[in-house]
């Protein structure tokens, strides 16, 4: 285990290592932050409801907000997958949907309430495709009813819960980017430090076995001289 004030120690020592590798960091993640878009997402959220001839045959007066059922709820998933369909996705191009949207069922639902989410780097774009995207699922409910034949006044209808919300900034994602860019970066400098650390230990290490294997030398060249002049 790492001692912290070994590991600061070392940061300190080779800090010429580990400096530039930082300031490198943060122009990087300075560039990131500026480069990469801000996504911005809307939503709106619709209610399906019985049809008129329903509503003034069920004893509620004839109001639909209490006339929910399960099988409103069935008719809300059936309409949800449909419109996240390759064709809804290539019909609502055509009409100017732009970016990424999203249909499901809301949230802790108790009836058949739809979540309609875009998602785009263009504010006003993006509140202009979910009021596409809201039109769209209106008439995809009317279109899968009059495609089976249903009567007109038995038809399901919708109505909007929320309407089309003012674009959010989206800076999740963004962040993450930003900060993962850091993390790497403060990672390389720490491990730059440390690689710098063992090299200049490996070095010293071979400059004092080298220094040890002259100084040897030259003891046994001095201890081999009176033995030459004796011998002479």
């Amino acid at each position: 285990m790492l001692d912290m004030r070994e590991v600061l120690r070392v940061i300190r020592k080779r800090w010429y290592v580990t400096l530039p590798i930082v300031l490198i960091t943060v122009a990087l993640s300075a560039v990131a932050n500026s480069v990469l878009p801000t996504t911005y997402q809307s939503q709106c959220s619709i209610s399906l409801l019985n049809s008129p001839d329903v509503a003034a045959e069920a004893p509620n007066n004839g109001n639909p907000f209490l006339s929910f059922s399960q099988a409103l709820t069935v008719t809300a998933d059936f309409l949800g997958r449909r419109l996240s369909s390759d064709e809804s996705a290539k019909d609502l191009k055509a009409r100017g949907l732009t970016g990424e949207y999203g249909v499901k069922l809301a949230d802790n639902a108790m009836g058949p309430f739809l979540t309609l989410t875009v998602t785009g780097s263009d504010p006003a774009q993006v509140k202009k495709s979910t009021v596409v995207l809201n039109t769209y699922a209106a008439d995809q409910l009317k279109a899968i009813q009059t495609e089976q034949k249903a009567p007109a006044g038995a038809q399901i209808t919708s109505t909007v819960i929320i309407p089309p919300q003012e674009p959010q900034a989206q800076l999740k994602q963004k962040l993450q980017s930003v900060a993962l860019i850091g993390l790497a970066g403060l990672a390389v400098a720490f491990l730059s430090a440390f690689v710098a650390e063992n090299l200049a230990g490996v070095l010293q290490r071979r400059r004092a076995g080298s220094g040890a294997a002259a100084a040897g030398a030259t003891a046994a060249d001095q201890a081999a001289e009176p033995s030459l002049a004796a011998g002479r």
